[in-house]
């Protein structure tokens, strides 16, 4: 691995100080990086590592407007302006000059700024080594001026650029050393570690993740096949991963067809696919079974521990997902008694409970809407709302917290499980960070005593003090 390629979050660390540096003040408010000697930012790397999205989070992050364009879809007509002719004075005649309108990019910079009041910001082009060969001339003027033709960029506006490697886009170039001696370069490999920082929180499809911890060389591929070249990137991962949860959500199969669509390798794909269909074993849907009721593993026991580096991660991904969706189970039912109890409060308030209730529309949750309707049944009048409240108390409220208890009770058989059966292997830190990441999960988890998830996210803290999810734990 060559030292002088960064990764996707390291590359979002430098991005952040150089904006810092960028935008630095003297005590008269005058900036203290000269315009024209202030290097641009370029991220060159692989297409699909998610340049575009952490140069938009720097932004956001940092208060800054943004501006993102791509220069493949520019001509030099847009890039520099219309020409235009009028009447100048010369050395005492009238002479026929040419003045050219605002560039496209520099006059939606002025409008971002009018429409957020932002007066400092990012502009962003992509795929810059791929720009058209009239466009060099214009590029190199952007890079040492900051201009486009007769129109500067506004003075609170940083560049950065971003290409992708000649051998993986065949539009793109090699930058010359003239060009390249103008940017700052910051040369970006896929890196696991800081994609999953990245997508945990998001909700990653679990036996995406267990596939890439056994093939992380799968992250990222470029190969040939019959003579075309193919590529998957980690966006193609993150694009499956939405797909796999809504066909699941549908109920409709998941081929290797499906797969192929997104991860457009046959050999990576027919290895995920092979990885995807083990989830449906008999073994591990016996297995969550007997952990979400707390029941025994002993038939079951040698099978587990006999099971393949593959299959184990397979297994643990299919816990985490188990316990991932019992969460947000809970997680809908809390929300739903919120809004039902919100409801029922404003019924109570109303003077005629009875009377607020059937005004309601049908817009309410179902859940709401089905107690609303059970309650309305069987009483006539309640003008006291003591047989509202008593609905409530012995319905609804009476189940309150019991997905919470099952998602909770779950999550530390889980835990002990992979603690007792694979003590030395790192399914344990995946399981932990998947119910770390996850917010949804967090917010359940918090509502109970959970020692076991506790103590296992304590521990690898205190293993790896510098990694953010374990501070999350």
């Amino acid at each position: 691995m060559s030292r002088t390629t960064i990764t996707i979050k390291q590359a979002k660390d430098q991005l952040v100080l150089a904006a810092k540096q960028y935008f630095s003040k003297d005590a008269c408010g005058a900036y203290r990086l000269d315009r024209r000697r202030a290097r641009p930012i370029c991220l060159m790397g692989p297409a699909g590592l998610g340049k575009t999205e952490v140069v938009r989070q720097v932004a956001e992050e940092q208060g800054l407007g943004f501006v993102s364009y791509s220069i493949t879809h520019h001509t030099r007509q847009s890039l520099l302006g219309l020409p235009q002719l009028r009447e100048v004075q010369l050395g005492g005649e009238t002479v026929t000059a040419t003045r050219y309108t605002m560039s496209e990019i520099i006059t939606d910079i002025w409008q971002e700024m009018e429409r957020t009041g932002r007066k400092e910001g990012i502009l962003f082009l992509d795929e810059f080594n791929a720009a058209a060969a009239s466009l060099h001339p214009v590029m190199l003027q952007l890079l040492q001026n900051k201009a486009l033709g007769q129109h500067a960029i506004p003075d609170g506006w940083m560049l950065v650029v971003a290409g992708n490697p000649s051998d993986s886009n065949r539009s793109a170039e090699r930058l010359d050393a003239v060009t390249a001696d103008r940017l700052r370069m910051l040369r970006l490999r896929p890196d696991l570690a800081a994609w999953k920082e990245y997508m945990m929180p998001r909700g990653i499809h679990p036996l995406v993740l267990a596939y890439l911890e056994c093939y992380s060389e799968d992250l990222h591929q470029l190969g040939t096949e019959d003579g075309v070249v193919t590529i998957v990137t980690p966006r193609a991962w993150e694009d499956l991963s939405l797909q796999l949860y809504f066909y699941e959500q549908e109920g409709a199969a998941v081929g290797e067809t499906v797969i192929g669509q997104v991860i457009q390798n046959e050999a990576v794909a027919k290895r995920f696919w092979l990885h995807y269909k083990k989830k449906e074993q008999a073994l591990y849907r016996k297995t969550a079974s007997q952990l979400e009721q707390g029941l025994p593993l002993n038939q079951q026991w040698e099978r587990l521990r006999a099971l393949q580096k593959q299959d184990v991660w397979a297994l643990t991904a299919f816990l985490a997902d188990r316990i991932q969706r019992m969460c947000r189970q809970a997680a809908e039912e809390e929300q739903a008694l919120e809004t039902l109890h919100g409801v029922l409060q404003e019924a109570l308030g109303s003077g005629d409970c009875v009377a607020y209730l059937r005004g309601l529309s049908g817009e309410h949750p179902s859940s709401t809407w089905t107690f609303v309707q059970s309650y309305l049944e069987q009483v006539e009048e309640d003008p006291s709302g003591d047989g509202l409240r008593t609905a409530y108390q012995t319905g609804p409220l009476a189940r309150r917290g019991a997905l919470v208890d099952r998602a909770c009770a779950m999550l530390e058989h889980t835990i002990d499980f992979c603690r007792r059966c694979y003590p030395e292997q790192p399914q344990m830190e995946y399981l932990v960070e998947s119910i770390a990441r996850d917010k949804t999960c967090q917010s359940i988890v918090s509502l109970r005593e959970t020692p076991l998830f506790t103590a296992a996210g304590r521990e690898l803290y205190v293993r790896k003090p510098k990694t953010p999810a374990r501070k999350a734990v």
